[in-house]
């Protein structure tokens, strides 16, 4: 298996900060985190290393589908079924990947 720089990332943190240091993989440049952004496992790297706006992505999602199945025309007991197998099925996984902490699970409550 060889290492491929065109799908490969770079981060290079000196005391805390990030720098736009440059790596080499036969003589091919690897683009760094600052130039391209990458998604792994669901989870997008970006040079801010924060998942504040990868939360506020969550909060914005949840709200829009509670919202889409809110205005469905089907009965409570089916509204919760979609809710259940559908809506928090797919926020589950970023619940998971990012820090997502208690004061803005509170706060997406309180939103609803």
């Amino acid at each position: 298996m060889e290492i491929k720089p065109s799908k490969s990332r770079s981060i290079s943190i000196v005391k805390g900060q990030i720098v736009n240091e440059r790596f080499h993989i036969n003589n091919e440049l690897i683009q760094t985190i600052l130039e391209n952004p990458i998604k792994s496992l669901g989870r997008w790297y970006k040079p801010d290393l924060k998942d504040s706006e990868q939360v506020e992505q969550l909060k914005h999602d949840a709200i829009s589908g509670l919202k889409q199945i809110n205005s469905t025309a089907l009965p409570g007991r089916l509204k919760l079924w979609c809710f259940q197998f559908g809506l928090l099925a797919r926020l589950m996984w970023p619940i998971s990947m990012y820090e997502v902490t208690l004061s803005h699970a509170n706060q997406l409550e309180s939103d609803w």
